[in-house]
């Protein structure tokens, strides 16, 4: 396989610029790579799980360490899938060398939602963590690179506070109730975007709970879409810039809803095609995606990684607004550094400007 043995381009430009030329649509040296790690790359700088989510200072050194090894664009800290559930009052379990778990849901019966109240990002959880921790990157990485925050929709991060199952109960059962619900969790939400827009970093929303693997297009449109809007509008007014999403599974019934909000790109779980992803929001919004997280850049070798991304690259590489080569979620634990070094070796073999065609479109 003749092509998988070439040498990835040295890149002309520094994340920062890269991105910065990325959104004004200027010509950049090559195709964005994003890798979304986080608390699943712990054991890299030699620490578990537990460790870094109560560490600022872990968090960061994470981040610069994964950006020295890797130069992917952009460095990113998270409140995590539960963060705002758990500033809200649920009980999360920590294992050493695992993902945080819902132990207790803050609400456990739907009348107590009315006595809910929104957390306060610098007091409540783990949220304040995260707060010092991207302060204290956003002053580490200098102009090198774009600093992120990751943040869950509403309507997941409502599944952390009353619990999935209750959830997808109630919002039939009891509508008016979800409705106040979505509020004060939409509420919490802005207050965290409005000390993320004081320290200067872009959002991106993470929404499984969203996807119509697990929810109707209707109940999608009803519950979730108008708080997320919410959100978005409220980055919108404080910054000047619109929002990221990532939404797991199957989203495709909902990919105009979603752009309907306001958010400026989506990053496509590889339950979805790239290519479907182009043809109805290529116009519209920057895409993002999706090699196999598990199958290909976890338990794969680096020729799968560079032959997955390759693919990607080829479907969405014309896109009009833009592209940008990642991950179709987030990147397993126990994943080779290897494979994440060719991911974005990828972006720069086969998505280097100008995009060399006949290389692209090889079957080497």
């Amino acid at each position: 396989m003749k092509g998988y043995r070439l040498k990835p381009k040295k890149d002309q430009m520094t994340s920062m610029e890269r991105m910065t030329a990325f959104a004004k649509g200027e010509e950049i040296d090559r195709i964005p790579c994003s890798i979304s790690t986080g608390e699943t790359m712990a054991s890299f700088i030699g620490i578990n799980t537990k460790e870094y989510y109560h560490s600022a200072e872990k968090m960061v050194e994470l981040e610069l360490a994964l950006y020295e090894r890797f130069e992917a664009d952009g460095v990113r800290i998270s409140t995590t899938l539960k963060g705002i559930g758990e500033a809200m009052g649920s009980k999360l379990h920590y294992p050493d060398n695992s993902l945080q778990l819902l132990e207790t849901p803050a609400i456990n019966h739907v009348k107590d939602i009315a006595n809910l109240v929104p957390s306060n990002p610098e007091k409540d959880g783990r949220l304040p963590i995260v707060l010092k921790a991207l302060k204290l990157l956003k002053e580490k990485i200098g102009n090198k690179a774009k600093v992120g925050v990751g943040l869950t929709g509403p309507f997941s991060t409502a599944a952390s506070v009353v619990g999935t199952e209750n959830l997808l109960k109630w919002m039939i059962k009891y509508p008016k109730d979800i409705y106040i619900l979505m509020e004060i969790i939409t509420e919490a939400n802005n207050r965290f975007i409005k000390k993320a827009a004081e320290l200067g970093v872009g959002v991106g929303f993470s929404d499984p709970v969203s996807s119509t693997s697990l929810i109707s297009v209707k109940h999608f449109n009803e519950f979730s879409a108008p708080y997320l809007k919410k959100n978005v509008d409220k980055i919108k007014e404080l910054t000047g810039r619109s929002a990221s999403i990532h939404i797991c599974g199957k989203s495709r019934e909902i990919w105009r809803s979603v752009m309907d909000t306001g958010i400026s790109s989506f990053s496509i779980d590889n339950a979805e095609d790239l290519a479907d992803a182009k043809e109805i929001m290529g116009d519209r919004i920057t895409i993002s995606g999706n090699v196999p997280p598990v199958d290909v850049i976890r338990l794969g070798t680096r020729e799968d990684v560079l032959r997955a991304a390759k693919m990607c690259i080829r479907k969405a590489y014309d896109s009009k607004n833009g592209f940008v080569l990642s991950a179709g979620c987030q990147i397993p634990m126990n994943t080779p550094a290897e494979n994440i070094e060719a991911l974005v070796d990828a972006a720069r073999i086969y998505g280097s400007y100008p995009i060399n065609k006949e290389l692209l479109f090889s079957e080497e």
